[in-house]
């Protein structure tokens, strides 16, 4: 079997967590604020909501072929040749997403820390760690998650709670400055993000207790929306709408207000440490479904022959997507949300589904026995 381990349904929603917060905390606030303006904290309490339709769909997809992955059971639905090109559109999707985290982080180390170091060592570094990662398979993956989700979730809320004196509160007033559209248009952004929990489909079959998966999912998608309001509000209330539009990395710079006591001070290092590992974790676990997904879709025994090649396209695609971190932030903003949600987290989900129950009501095809 390509995967033996388990995870429990509690490390199912940690993981899930870990695939949205790790990136959405940092790039997601400027890119609100800057359609929604001082009503992007409603525009991120409305993105959950594609997240939740998916994990709707895939969690029913799963019960219908229990035991399978989406690589699998696409085969099983829409035969070998169609089904393997569902397989190899989301194997090269993760695979996408797992580049975009890589490029991230890379560009917020040379951004922000590091000018003079070529983005690539970073990038390298990050993908030789998950690597390894992806070698040693997902139970492993999901216990070092059960470690770092502390770390993150506990930086964030402290940086949160010690910022409370500098928030002005009256910066959100009044509501619906812009009108109801650009909330709605502002909500795809973070959409796009909690979309990720589309890696449900890959390790459903892996989790001890699936039938808790999806209050797992559920209570994952609330968390980062939570956490992702929580800091939209303040960092809002901090900056204004207007200035905060304008950062790269607003949560960096949200860090930088924290003075207790002119004793505690200089958090940015502290924010560098956190979010790697955070990019650590999401990287890995969409590096995994991809590794998967192809060792499934070329019939192998095992991932370990297709993980060097993956490791490979990924660190070419982290560098070459993007020309600099401008292009990043514009196609995350501006592309991103409409095809990943059109195509990776409702598109293909549903053809799935609609080709399951046109089998089962008009060809009598019984599925999962």
């Amino acid at each position: 079997m390509l995967e033996k381990g388990k995870i429990s349904p509690r490390q199912t929603g940690q993981l899930l967590f870990m695939t949205t917060i790790a990136t959405v905390i940092f790039f997601a606030p400027s890119m609100i604020t800057g359609i929604a303006g001082r009503d992007a904290w409603l525009a991120a309490l409305l993105g959950p909501m594609f997240a939740l339709i998916t994990l709707l769909l895939i969690t029913w997809l799963g019960r219908k072929h229990p035991g399978l992955t989406i690589f699998q059971y696409s085969e099983v639905i829409l035969g070998k040749w169609l089904g393997k090109t569902v397989a190899l559109l989301y194997v090269w999707g993760f695979l996408h997403i797992g580049a975009i985290a890589v490029r991230e982080s890379g560009d917020f180390m040379t951004t922000s820390f590091m000018p003079h170091t070529p983005i690539s060592v970073f990038n390298f570094s990050m993908i030789l760690l998950c690597a390894w990662s992806v070698m040693v398979g997902l139970e492993v993956i999901a216990r070092m998650s059960e470690f770092i989700i502390i770390l993150v979730v506990s930086f964030l809320l402290f940086i949160l709670l010690f910022s409370l004196p500098n928030w002005e509160l009256s910066y959100l007033l009044p509501f619906f400055s812009r009108g109801a559209m650009p909330v709605l248009q502002a909500a795809l952004i973070p959409a796009a993000w909690h979309g990720n929990i589309i890696v449900i489909a890959v390790i459903l079959p892996f989790v001890t207790r699936p039938a808790r998966a999806l209050i797992a999912g559920t209570t994952a998608v609330f968390a980062s929306a939570a956490l992702l309001t929580i800091g939209v509000i303040g960092m809002v209330t901090v900056f204004g709408s207007e200035l905060s539009s304008s950062f790269l990395f607003p949560l960096h710079l949200f860090a930088q207000t924290i003075d207790i006591g002119q004793i505690i001070t200089r958090f940015e290092s502290v924010v560098m440490t956190i979010w790697m590992a955070g990019i650590f974790v999401k990287t890995s676990v969409f590096y995994y479904c991809a590794a998967l997904g192809l060792a499934q879709a070329l019939n192998l025994k095992e991932v370990r022959p297709v993980v060097l090649p993956l490791g490979i396209l990924l660190s070419t695609l982290s560098i070459s997507l993007f020309q600099d971190v401008t292009t990043l932030v514009t196609f995350l903003r501006d592309t991103r949300p409409y095809y990943t949600i059109s195509l990776y987290f409702l598109g293909l989900p549903l053809l799935l589904i609609s080709v399951t129950l046109i089998r089962e009501k008009i060809f009598g095809t019984r599925f999962g026995e």
